[in-house]
C-alpha cells in the first residue's frame, strides 16, 4: 500500500482507494489446434475459428483428391462434440501469385558538367526522380574506372548538393544512378497453394484533397505610400494578421500584414511600389526545410497524408502531414521542404496522394479499394481498409522511414499476379507438417492435433509411411514440450476391421514417449457419416477427441479424466475390441474407444504416453490438471514481476495461490481431508536466500495432491455362510 503523501495538502479528510490483487483470473483449457493441408488458405498462419462454416469460407471444403485428407472431418468433429474455439494451421508446398506493387525503375542520369574532386556539387542532365536523402552512384565517363557514391543534401534546379566532398573529379557525361531501394508493397493470392495468377490488381493514382497557398489578384489599385490592399472578401479570408506577404506587379515587394478588415488588408508598413487591378498579393515564398504551411484550405488533409508541393517550374517536394490546425489553415510537414517556392511567380499547389487498388478474381469478382493511404495514422491507411477475398497486401518492412514518393504504388493497369504454384498433396513431406506446428508458438492453445500424420490402410497405398507418421508424431510431442502449455492428442495408423493382431499400433505406441506426459494416443478409428453420400466412411479420431476434451472442461472440469464419454458424433469403431483385447493395448498407455451397446461410442481409456515407470504422469486428466495451474500461476502472477521482492509481496502472492489452490481442492480436483493434506505454498527466506534475491529471483514452491481416475473399480464379494459380516453393530 502506498503511503499517503501530505505534501502541500491542506489539513482534512482524504480518501484512499487500495486495489488488492486477484483472484487469479481463469485460463483455457480446450482451445484446439489443427494442421493439415486444405483447399485454398493462407499456408502456415495460424486462424482463428469458431465454427465448421468459418472453416469451409476461409479453408475449403473436405478433400479426395488424391488422397483422403482428413484434418476437415475432424475439425468438424470437434465443433460437434463441443468444441468451440480453434486454430487452424494449413500446410502445404504450394506459392501464391504475388505482385509488388512499389516497384520503381532505376534513375539513371548525366552530368552537363565537370566536376572536381572535392567538389559538393554537381550539374545533372535531369533531376527528374531524385530526391533529397537519395543515395547515387558516380562513375566517370570512358571507362576510367573511377566510381563512388554520394548522398543527395538538397537541389537547387539541375545543380545537386551531396552531403559530403567528392572523393574524385568527374568529367561532363558522367553517370548518375539511383539504385531501386525502396521497400516493396506486395499483393499475395489468398489462395496459397492454389496458384492465383488468374487474379489481377490494378493501382490508379488518386488524391483525397488538393489546395493552394493562398496567392489572389488586387481588386482595386493602390499607390506608393499606401497602407493597405484590397481584394475580394472570399481571397481575403485567406489571410491572417502577422502573415509575411509578397506583392507582385510591376515591381515586387515584402511585407506584414496588421489586420484585415472585410475586403481591405491593412498592412505594417507603407507600400514602396504602386500596384495596379491584377496584380498579387501572396504569402511570401517559402524557403527550403519550412515545416509550416499555410494553404487555402485544409480540408481533406490529415496527420499521415502523404503530399505533392509543386509551382510547376522548380523540383517538386514531397513529405507527411504530422499536424493540422483548422483555425490557422496549417500544414505541419515532417520533414520540411527540400526545395525553395516563390509563390508571387507561380501558384504553388499542396496535393495529398493516395492510390486506389482494384483486385479482379474469379471467386470474389471485382473490389474497388479507393482513396488508400500508405501511413499507418491516415484514416484510410490501406492496411486497415483493404479486406479483399482474393489477395492480402503485404506492408513494406518496419521501421519504414522511406519518403513519399517513393513508397507509394506506381499506377499499374489490371495486371495478372504471378510466380504461384499448386499445392502437390502427393509430395508433401513430415517437415511441412514440422513448420506448421512451429507456426503454433506464439499462439495460445491448449490441445495439438495432426490427423493426417498417420499411416492409412492398406499401407502399400499410403501417403505416409510408419517412418513418417513417427516423425510428425515426435514432433508433436516435442513441441508440447518445449512449450510446456499444451497437450498433443496423437492418432493410431489405420488398422483394418479384420485385424487380429495389433501389432502396428504397438509398435506406434513404441516410438513415441514423453517423460512428463505431454500426448496421448487414441485407437482405433472411428465411423462418421459420409458427406459424400449414404453409408460412412472412417477417420482418425483425434478431432473428435479433442471437442470431447472440450465439452468434459465445460461439464466438469480439466481435472475430470476425459474417458468414460461418448463421441456423440461418431457412428461405429473401425475395430471392434474385447476386454482381453484392449488389456494389452491399454497398459503401455493406447487409449482405446470401444463401442457399448448401452454407451454407444465410448473413449475407454486415460492414460498418457509416459513411460511405465514414470507413474506421476500417467494419467492424462493429472497432466492436464498440472497444465492448467502453471497456466494458471504464470499468467495470473505477471503483475508481480518487477515488484519489491520482499516479505509483502511473498506473502501477496502465497496468499492468492493459496485461495486458487483452495477452490481446486473444494472441486475435488485435490486429494486430501483438509487444504493442508492436498497442497502446500511455500515462499521464505529459506527458498530466498539473500543470494537469490540479489540474482532477481523470487522462488514459489507449490506442492500439490492431484486426484488420479479410479481406473479400476474393485468390489469384494465376501461369501459368509454365518450372515454375521451382515448385522449391523449398535452402541
Amino acid at each position: 500500500m502506498a503511503t499517503f503523501s501530505t505534501f502541500n495538502k491542506a489539513p482534512g479528510v482524504y480518501i484512499q482507494e487500495i486495489t488488492l490483487p486477484g483472484p487469479l483470473p481463469q485460463v483455457s483449457t480446450s482451445i484446439a489446434a489443427f494442421v493439415g493441408p486444405a483447399e485454398m488458405g493462407p499456408l502456415n498462419q495460424p486462424t482463428l475459428l469458431t465454427s465448421t462454416k468459418q472453416f469451409n469460407n476461409l479453408f475449403g471444403s473436405y478433400l479426395e483428391d488424391p488422397y483422403r485428407i482428413f484434418v476437415a472431418h475432424a475439425v468438424n468433429g470437434f465443433f460437434n462434440e463441443g468444441g468451440q474455439q480453434c486454430y487452424f494451421v494449413r500446410v502445404g508446398n504450394g506459392v501464391a501469385a504475388w505482385l509488388d506493387l512499389i516497384d520503381l525503375p532505376k534513375v539513371s542520369t548525366t552530368l552537363t558538367a565537370a566536376s572536381a574532386a572535392a567538389a559538393t556539387t554537381a550539374t545533372l542532365k535531369s533531376v527528374a526522380g531524385l530526391h533529397v536523402g537519395d543515395t547515387v552512384t558516380l562513375t566517370q565517363s570512358g571507362g576510367a574506372g573511377l566510381s563512388e557514391t554520394a548522398s543527395i543534401a538538397s537541389f537547387a534546379g539541375n545543380v545537386v548538393t551531396f552531403t559530403a566532398a567528392l572523393a574524385n573529379a568527374y568529367a561532363a557525361g558522367s553517370t548518375v544512378i539511383l539504385a531501386d531501394t525502396q521497400p516493396t508493397l506486395r499483393v499475395t493470392a489468398q489462395q496459397e497453394g492454389v496458384g492465383g495468377d488468374n487474379i489481377k490488381v490494378q493501382v490508379d493514382a488518386a488524391n483525397i484533397a488538393s489546395t493552394t497557398v493562398p496567392r489572389v489578384a488586387l481588386t482595386a489599385a493602390a499607390a506608393a505610400g499606401a497602407t493597405s490592399v484590397k481584394v475580394a472578401a472570399a481571397d481575403a479570408a485567406l489571410f491572417l494578421p502577422n502573415d509575411n506577404v509578397t506583392l507582385k506587379g510591376a515591381a515586387t515587394e515584402n511585407g506584414v500584414i496588421a489586420s484585415i478588415s472585410g475586403t481591405t488588408i491593412n498592412l505594417k508598413s507603407a507600400l514602396a511600389n504602386g500596384y495596379a487591378v491584377g496584380d498579387t498579393i501572396a504569402i511570401a515564398s517559402l524557403p527550403v526545410a519550412l515545416q509550416e504551411l499555410r494553404v487555402a484550405d485544409v480540408t481533406g488533409f490529415e496527420p499521415g497524408s502523404y503530399v505533392n508541393i509543386s509551382n510547376g517550374t522548380d523540383p517538386d517536394s514531397y513529405d507527411v502531414v504530422r499536424l493540422v490546425n483548422g483555425v490557422t489553415q496549417t500544414l505541419t510537414l515532417t520533414n520540411g521542404l527540400t526545395n525553395s517556392y516563390s509563390v508571387a511567380a507561380a501558384a504553388v499547389t499542396v496535393k495529398s496522394m493516395e492510390f486506389t487498388l482494384t483486385v479482379t478474381s474469379p471467386a470474389a469478382g471485382t473490389e474497388v479499394f479507393a482513396k488508400l493511404a500508405m501511413d499507418q495514422r491516415h484514416s484510410r491507411f490501406y492496411g486497415a481498409i483493404v479486406n479483399s477475398q482474393a489477395v492480402v497486401v503485404t506492408p513494406p518492412p518496419l521501421p519504414n522511414t522511406t519518403q513519399p514518393p517513393k513508397n507509394l504504388p506506381n499506377p499499374i493497369a489490371a495486371t495478372n499476379l504471378a510466380h504461384g504454384k499448386d499445392d502437390t498433396l502427393n509430395s508433401l513431406a513430415a517437415s511441412d507438417y514440422q513448420k506448421g506446428i512451429d507456426a503454433l508458438q506464439k499462439f495460445d492453445v491448449d490441445l495439438l492435433c495432426v490427423p493426417d500424420a498417420i499411416t492409412t490402410w492398406p499401407t502399400a497405398n499410403s501417403h505416409f509411411q510408419p517412418v513418417d507418421t513417427q516423425a510428425i508424431q515426435a514432433y508433436m510431442v516435442a513441441h508440447c514440450e518445449r512449450m510446456q502449455d499444451r497437450f498433443a492428442i496423437l492418432d493410431a495408423s489405420e488398422t483394418p476391421a479384420s485385424a487380429f493382431t495389433f501389432t502396428a499400433v504397438q509398435n506406434q505406441r513404441q516410438g513415441l514417449n514423453s517423460n512428463n506426459g505431454f500426448g496421448a494416443l487414441y485407437f482405433p478409428w472411428i465411423g462418421i457419416s459420409n458427406p459424400f453420400g449414404s453409408g460412412q466412411i472412417f477417420v482418425p479420431p483425434s478431432g473428435h477427441t479433442a471437442g470431447v476434451y472440450a465439452n468434459n472442461d465445460n461439464t466438469f472440469d480439466v481435472a475430470h479424466a476425459p474417458a468414460n464419454e461418448p463421441i456423440a458424433s461418431a457412428l461405429s469403431v473401425e475395430v471392434l475390441l474385447s476386454d482381453a483385447d484392449q488389456g494389452p493395448l491399454n497398459e503401455p498407455g493406447i487409449n482405446v474407444i470401444r463401442s457399448f451397446p448401452s454407451a454407444g461410442i465410448v473413449i475407454w481409456g486415460a492414460r498418457t504416453i509416459a513411460p511405465p515407470d514414470r507413474t506421476a504422469w500417467r494419467y492424462v486428466n493429472v497432466r492436464r490438471l498440472l497444465l492448467y495451474i502453471e497456466k494458471t500461476l504464470r499468467e495470473g502472477t505477471r503483475e508481480f514481476v518487477f515488484a519489491p521482492n520482499n516479505l509483502t509481496t511473498w506473502k501477496q502472492i502465497k496468499r492468492l495461490v493459496t485461495d486458487f489452490l483452495t477452490q481446486l481442492w473444494q472441486a475435488g480436483d485435490l486429494f486430501g481431508a483438509t487444504p493442508e493434506q492436498a497442497f502446500r505454498v511455500r515462499v521464505d527466506e529459506t527458498l530466498n536466500t539473500g543470494a537469490v534475491v540479489a540474482l532477481g529471483l523470487l522462488i514459489v514452491e507449490v506442492t500439490v495432491v492431484p486426484t488420479h481416475p479410479a481406473e479400476f473399480i474393485v468390489f469384494q464379494v465376501i461369501q459368509d455362510p454365518t450372515g454375521a459380516s451382515l448385522q449391523e453393530a449398535t452402541t
